[in-house]
């Protein structure tokens, strides 16, 4: 019987360098098939200390906030620790940051899509994968990233914040009529 993935993370630092190009609109990363490290825990703990790689072109904003469609199969695969691997693929990317200065460029990238895992029965799962990349000077970049199941939010929902307000209002409201409620009285 299929199921979907557990609650879970994976981390990874050091991805070798990847290729940017800031001089087309959008803006690209690729990825040539590097592997690196991978940490996991909840749902992902089989891939600790596992392997991954990163593979393909993704296209992306220059403007923070800016969502793009993104049909990428596969993007990111890493060991289970069983020996089959978890697949996952990206269906929108989300600029979080960009920064272009004179001795340094930064940005981060935060991506939709679901991760599977075919061999163990693990069906499609919504998952996002939240990716930093710095450099500075002349060196090639850096990058590291967290996936992360289900997605973390990139943004508050504007019902989240209503419920909080609100929430804040109720406590406001109860205490001040708790106070005026208060007779003290001295015999």
């Amino acid at each position: 019987m299929a199921a979907q993935i557990a609650n879970g993370t994976v981390s990874f630092v050091d991805l070798g360098q990847p290729d940017v190009n800031y001089t087309v609109d959008p803006s690209t990363v690729t990825f040539s098939n590097g592997t690196f490290q991978v940490n996991g825990i909840g749902g992902f703990a089989g891939a600790k200390n596992g392997t991954g790689s990163l593979s393909g072109t993704l296209a992306f904003s220059a403007t923070e906030g800016t969502t793009l469609n993104e049909s990428l199969s596969n993007f990111f695969t890493f060991s289970d620790g069983a020996g089959a691997n978890f697949l996952f693929s990206v269906d929108s990317v989300l600029t979080k940051a960009y920064s272009i200065a004179a001795n340094s460029q930064s940005f981060s990238l935060y991506l939709l899509g679901s991760t599977v895992n075919p061999t163990q029965g693990l069906t499609a799962t919504p998952t996002s994968l939240t990716v930093s990349f710095n450099q500075t000077g002349s060196s090639g970049y850096s990058a590291s990233g967290t996936l992360a199941v289900p997605p973390a939010s990139a943004v508050p929902e504007p019902a989240s914040w209503a419920m909080m307000v609100g929430g804040f209002g109720l406590l406001g409201a109860t205490l001040r009529r708790k106070r005026s409620n208060a007779l003290v009285s001295f015999s």
